[in-house]
C-alpha cells in the first residue's frame, strides 16, 4: 500500500506526552496535523520542539479557545484531506495509545479490504485489569447501545479514539452528521455503518497512568441519551435519503406514532408502535449479517 498517509492529532494540555507521541507517530505516517485544541499549559511549546527536528511533515492548527475533541478533528481531517492522505490516522495526544501499532491498523485495511479499522481495547486482557473500574462500565453500557443505535453489532470499543480510515471514504462523508465532542468516535462508526461502509477492529494495548482521564464521565453520562438519540436519527435520515432503506421508513413511522399517541394515549397504537419497533430491530440485525 503506497498511499499517503496522514495522522491527525488532536490536543489539549497534554504538554507530558505530547512530543513522545509525535515522535512515535512520526516512524510510520508521511504527515503529521496537529491539532491544538486551546492548551493553556506547554503543549504548543513541545509540538513546536518536535516540529524542528524536521523529522516529517508536520503541520499545526490552532484553535485559540477549546472547542471539544471532535471539533478539533474534523479540522485536522479536512486539512489531511485537502493534503492528499489515501489513509487518514487518529491518535490521541494522552500516551494512551501506543504509536507502534500503527503498521497493524494499515495492514488490516489493506489485508481484509475495510474502509474504517478502529482500536479495541476489550482484545487485550492486560489493557482491561489496567482500566478504571468506572470506565469498563461506561464502555459496557454505551457499547451495547451503540450497537442498536448504529446497526453495527460487532463493534465492541466504539469509544476508542485510535483509528485509521481509507481517505476515499472519508471524502463522501458530511462532517456536520459528526460529533463536535467526545461522542465523535461513535458518531463517525454509525456514519460508517449507515452508508454500509466496511468496518473491522484490531486489539490494542491501552496505557492508563495516573493522570485523570480527559472525558468527565458524569458529563458524558449525562449527555449520553440525547447524543444516542440524535444519532439514531441521523442514521435513518441517511438510510432514508441516500440508500432508500424501507427500514428508515419504519423507523419515522414509529417515531410518529409515538409522538401523536403520547398526547392521544391509545392503547392499539401503543400496540403498533410495539410491533414496529420490533420489525425495525429485526431488519436491521438480517441487513447488518447479510452484509457482513
Amino acid at each position: 500500500m503506497n498511499e499517503k498517509i496522514t495522522a491527525v492529532v488532536p490536543v489539549f494540555n497534554e504538554e507530558n506526552s505530547i512530543f513522545d507521541i509525535l515522535d512515535g507517530v512520526s516512524n510510520y505516517c508521511d504527515e503529521i496535523i496537529i491539532v491544538n485544541d486551546g492548551s493553556t499549559d506547554k503543549s504548543i511549546e513541545k509540538i513546536i520542539d518536535f516540529q524542528k527536528l524536521n523529522k516529517i511533515s508536520v503541520e499545526i492548527i490552532v484553535n485559540k479557545k477549546n472547542h471539544g475533541i471532535g471539533y478539533s478533528v474534523k479540522k485536522g481531517f479536512d486539512l489531511a484531506l485537502e493534503n492528499g492522505a489515501g489513509i487518514v490516522l487518529k491518535i490521541d495526544a494522552d500516551g494512551q495509545h501506543n504509536p507502534d501499532n500503527i503498521p497493524q491498523f494499515i495492514k488490516l485495511l489493506d489485508r481484509n479490504n475495510l474502509d474504517l479499522v478502529k482500536g479495541n481495547r476489550f482484545f487485550d486482557t492486560e489493557s482491561i485489569q489496567n482500566m478504571p473500574k468506572i470506565k469498563i462500565i461506561g464502555n459496557l453500557i454505551t457499547t451495547n447501545i451503540q450497537k442498536i443505535v448504529s446497526g453495527n453489532y460487532k463493534i465492541s470499543d466504539p469509544n476508542n479514539g485510535f483509528l485509521a480510515v481509507k481517505g476515499d471514504k472519508l471524502r463522501s462523508v458530511n462532517f456536520s452528521f459528526l460529533n463536535n465532542q467526545y461522542f465523535f468516535e461513535n458518531s463517525l462508526l454509525v456514519v460508517f455503518t449507515a452508508l454500509d461502509f466496511k468496518i473491522g477492529e484490531i486489539g490494542i494495548k491501552t496505557i492508563y497512568k495516573n493522570e485523570k482521564s480527559s472525558i468527565p464521565v458524569f458529563t458524558a453520562s449525562i449527555k449520553l441519551i440525547p447524543i444516542f438519540i440524535s444519532l439514531l436519527f441521523k442514521k435513518n435520515s441517511i438510510r432514508a435519503f441516500q440508500k432508500l432503506s424501507i427500514n428508515s421508513l419504519i423507523f419515522y413511522l414509529g417515531v410518529s406514532i409515538l409522538l401523536i399517541n403520547t398526547f392521544l394515549n391509545i392503547l392499539f397504537l401503543w400496540y403498533a408502535f410495539l410491533i414496529l419497533v420490533v420489525v425495525y430491530l429485526f431488519i436491521d440485525l438480517v441487513n447488518f449479517y447479510k452484509l457482513n
